[in-house]
């Protein structure tokens, strides 16, 4: 196999793209130096999302959907804690490909977070976004659709990066939606990405009755 030398560093790339197709199109690229990289900067997160999933979450067979999944370093997480019935989603084929070859979801979906519909049809007891809802990924709204595919009283772990935590208006419209529907259970910051010294908030809310 050869080996890639002088990787495009996407990580650093990431956090500048504007449009959905144009970070699309970048995470159809990244999909074949992912792991390494996010690995080779100390990603912290999906241990972090499921560390937290795990203190309020108990029943190992709970069916969990990890939505923005990537190649599967969140859903690895998930099952390295104890659970044994997560899907995946990604809007990204050849991200999903990669998460196939690992063996880690029951069931995996092609799903744009920002779509207006989420072509879901089953009702989770939990849902993992790690790294996922940001400026230029998915948007707040993300949230409120998740509620549709929810159980009662279900569980939304999320994280939001110190760039998201910056700008104001996106974080009235996370908030807008979290206070009007769901339940805040635990909110800590902490490690994100150390690699490139950026941290994170994981927030555990639920779903009101």
């Amino acid at each position: 196999a050869s080996e890639i030398t002088n990787p495009k560093k996407f990580l650093t790339e990431v956090y500048k793209y504007k449009s959905n197709k144009e970070t699309q199109d970048l995470y159809e690229t990244w999909y074949v130096s992912y792991d390494d990289e996010l690995k080779s900067n100390n990603y912290s997160t999906p241990k972090r999302c499921a560390k937290a999933l795990k203190t309020y979450l108990t029943d190992s067979n709970s069916n969990i959907l990890d939505i923005g999944c990537g190649t599967g370093l969140s859903g690895q997480e998930i099952l390295n804690v104890g659970f044994k019935n997560v899907d995946g989603s990604d809007f990204s084929d050849k991200m999903l490909f990669e998460a196939k070859n690992k063996n880690i979801y029951k069931r995996l979906y092609n799903l744009d977070l920002n779509s207006n519909f989420y072509n879901v049809s089953f009702n989770y007891n939990a849902i993992v976004a790690a790294g996922i809802i940001s400026p230029h990924h998915a948007n707040p709204s993300c949230l409120e659709k998740c509620l549709n595919i929810l159980c009662d009283s279900g569980l939304l772990i999320f994280s939001l990066n110190d760039y998201a935590g910056e700008n104001k208006n996106f974080m009235d419209a996370i908030f807008m939606i979290v206070d009007k529907n769901f339940e805040i259970l635990e909110k800590s910051y902490g490690d994100h990405l150390p690699g490139i010294k950026l941290n994170s908030f994981v927030y555990v809310i639920k779903k009101l009755k």
